[in-house]
């Protein structure tokens, strides 16, 4: 990923262009038939865009798309592989998923962190509430094989 800040025409244009242009890239719509489109729309919008700028816009997008749907998959595996163990493994894993796709998201930020928005200071909240877990998750499993280990004895 790329270390300097996005600054993509694309995401100036209002929220709903923006989703059919996302929805476009989707179902394979070229990048030149994209930007005449939005060009199309220039008197309400006031943007022009040339093919190459939905081309890098495309391009992170849909890497980003790429990066939740193995994300997805890895949680689908993660469940089957868990089907018949206890509720703890289970969130434990899914935590352990969780956790690796946020500290992606931090390595992520551009300019070494400079400018923080607050969806990256989301993110870190969420990391530390999923550490909080975790801890909660051992200390309950502590808690079981002391009290059967009492039942043993």
């Amino acid at each position: 990923m790329s270390s300097r800040r996005k600054h993509s025409k694309i995401l100036k244009l209002p929220p709903e262009i923006v989703e059919a242009v996302n929805k476009k890239l989707t179902t394979g719509v070229t990048y030149r038939e994209i930007a005449n489109w939005i060009n199309q729309m220039e008197a309400q919008t006031g943007i022009t865009v040339s093919h190459v700028s939905v081309h890098n816009y495309g391009k992170d997008f849909l890497a980003r798309l790429e990066r939740l749907r193995i994300a997805r998959e890895q949680a689908n595996a993660i469940i089957e592989d868990n089907r018949d163990r206890p509720a703890t493994e289970m969130t434990e894993a899914a935590s352990h998923l969780a956790a690796q796709l946020i500290q992606e998201a931090l390595l992520s930020v551009p300019d070494g962190g400079q400018g923080i928005d607050k969806s990256i200071l989301d993110a870190m909240k969420a990391l530390a509430q999923l550490e909080r877990s975790s801890v909660a998750r051992e200390r309950l499993k502590l808690e079981f094989r002391q009290k059967a280990e009492k039942v043993v004895k």
